[in-house]
């Protein structure tokens, strides 16, 4: 968020040529050059790793980040003629290798950690739902029911819990569910077919009439998606 703030801030800036006392346009030119140079090395740096260490696993946000942060970098670079290009590139490359090495060494750091999360064995265990469920959670669980729309989730996710609570402990129960570890987890453990076939990719994911919506969601949303009349919400 800092880098893509900063690059937004001198893009702005480039634009209006308004610069802070001492710094020109073409210093000005060199910041963002050096800044999205180093957005798309830490971006490719992501991509090696997860191409490599998370074989299979894909990740929209990190894909569409990346095309960004190259998207910056390659727009920031045309404004350079070849001669700029060869005078500053030793900077760059610097620039490059130091981002890629701060990087590597802060992965390496947590390694440990995520060996010790990878080699987990978590049985399969009942979340409790605490709260009451409203006549318009327990509506609408009906209605989703009656539609055949799903929710997708794991039952160590904390997300999908919060989800739940929303409904509450009658209208959960409502609810077309679907464990996607019904057997626990541990390292080598496969998601469950009916979420691999839905391409579940994070959790909770509802499918309703053929629409995916990711993470949490309020029950409005969740209404306005299913056709369900907002109406009978209360204010």
């Amino acid at each position: 968020m800092f880098a893509y703030g900063l690059v937004a801030v001198l893009g702005l800036l480039l634009a209006r040529k308004s610069f802070p006392i001492g710094i020109n346009e073409s210093y000005g030119r060199l910041i963002l050059l050096g800044s999205s140079t180093s957005m798309a090395a830490a971006s490719a740096y992501f991509l090696y790793i997860l191409s490599t260490n998370f074989s299979g696993a894909t990740c929209s946000y990190c894909l569409t980040s990346a095309l960004l942060s190259f998207s910056l970098f390659f727009i920031s670079l045309k404004e350079f003629s070849v001669e700029e290009i060869q005078k500053v590139l030793g900077v760059q490359l610097c620039i490059a290798s130091l981002v890629v090495a701060a990087l590597s060494t802060s992965y390496s750091s947590i390694q440990p950690l995520s060996s010790s999360v990878a080699e987990a064995n978590l049985p399969f265990f009942e979340t409790e739902i605490t709260t009451s469920s409203s006549p318009f959670a327990l509506s609408l669980a009906k209605h989703l029911h009656a539609i055949g729309a799903k929710m997708y989730g794991a039952f160590w996710c904390s997300h999908c819990l919060e989800q739940k609570q929303m409904f509450g402990s009658e209208a959960v129960k409502q609810l077309n569910y679907v464990e996607c570890f019904p057997d626990g987890y541990r390292k080598g453990t496969k998601i469950a077919k009916a979420c691999s076939d839905a391409k579940i990719e994070g959790f909770p994911t509802w499918v309703i009439n053929g629409q995916v919506l990711s993470g949490e969601q309020d029950l409005s949303d969740l209404a306005k998606a299913s056709g369900f009349p907002e109406m009978s919400q209360p204010s």
